[in-house]
């Protein structure tokens, strides 16, 4: 008798057990409350069957919500796309007036495509032209044009696994690069200790300054586009004195400038050129004093474009060195300190 009760405690004790770990349907429940037998559940109930038992009201399936998705294509789209934009063409051959000699070996750091680099490999036959290219469709298009395309950020380049030694590259192309980079401080101190003594480094930089960026923002507006002055992939943005602190900063100094204009900024240029300085010009939404000359051109610039070569400390002017050891001027935005 004792023997038949023990044997049934045991059974009700191994079925509730299992109750608690897999559920009443068999499915798993680990980590779900317990509820001790006999305790009273409250369940939704709708009616009873014919049997007398409590029917389970009927439960609405769950509804995912709707994906939500732009109701138009916007420029800022491109930057969640596994490629992003490719930049096809490339500047302008004039840019190759800025060289201060033949090159020997190229690097064009943002290749894209390979367009510009095929075109100065047609221009300088016996250069050998190396392409960097982080955007791997643009990379796998430019492989075919130049020597070699490595499909990486310059940073992260290992020159000596890739057979290049210090001083093997004679010159660099970085066209309108330093913007998209979120430390081109680094990537210009990366050149300055690869590239030889006499090396020339031909750098474009968009102009923050440029007087139609200015009106726009006066009226209310920083439009992100696909190209341009405010491409929706820059992440830097400077004006000219800034450029020059940053290239004399980072070890090279200017040997050449100069300067392109877009068809609007080139109508402003024109109209305001000719008489005495210092000027007002009138914008749509503001006017500007500009002291000279060359006041006026800077504002216009749509880009600056430089020559730079490595140089030491010890070897520049004084007026060079201001670039480096004079402080910024005080700036009247707010910042914090």
């Amino acid at each position: 008798m004792i023997a038949k009760l023990l044997k049934e405690l045991v059974q009700a004790l191994w079925r509730y057990a299992s109750f608690r770990v897999t559920g009443p349907r068999g499915g798993s429940q680990e980590g779900a409350l317990a509820i001790p037998m006999g305790t009273p559940m409250q369940m939704p109930v709708h009616g009873l069957v014919e049997d007398g038992t409590p029917r389970l009201r009927d439960t609405p399936p769950a509804v995912a919500p709707a994906v939500y998705n732009p109701r138009a294509s916007f420029d800022w789209q491109i930057l969640s796309r596994p490629n992003g934009h490719i930049y096809p063409g490339g500047p302008s051959l004039d840019i190759l007036d800025r060289l201060v000699h033949e090159p020997r070996f190229i690097l064009d750091i943002g290749c894209s495509s390979g367009d510009f680099g095929a075109r100065v490999k047609e221009r300088f036959p016996r250069a050998q032209i190396w392409g960097i290219e982080p955007n791997e469709a643009a990379a796998q298009m430019a492989a075919p044009r130049l020597d070699r395309v490595l499909c990486q950020t310059i940073e992260k380049v290992d020159w000596a696994r890739e057979g290049v030694k210090r001083g093997d590259i004679d010159t660099v192309f970085l066209l309108d690069v330093l913007e998209h980079t979120y430390d081109p401080w680094s990537t210009l101190l990366s050149l300055r200790n690869l590239v030889c003594e006499s090396a020339q480094v031909v750098v474009s930089i968009p102009n923050v300054r440029n007087v139609l960026l200015m009106q726009d923002l006066v009226s209310g507006y920083w439009r992100y586009r696909t190209a341009g002055l405010l491409d929706i992939t820059h992440i830097r943005f400077f004006t000219k004195s800034d450029m020059y602190r940053l290239f004399y900063q980072t070890g090279f100094r200017v040997a050449a400038s100069g300067s392109t204009v877009c068809h609007g900024s080139l109508e402003i240029f024109r109209k305001h050129v000719q008489g005495k300085f210092p000027k007002v010009v009138q914008l749509e939404s503001a006017s500007i004093t500009v002291q000279s000359v060359e006041e006026l051109e800077s504002f216009c610039a749509v880009q600056h474009n430089f020559t730079l070569q490595p140089v030491e400390y010890d070897r520049l002017s004084e007026e060079e060195r201001q670039w480096i050891d004079a402080p910024h001027p005080a700036t009247v935005a707010f910042s914090g300190d």
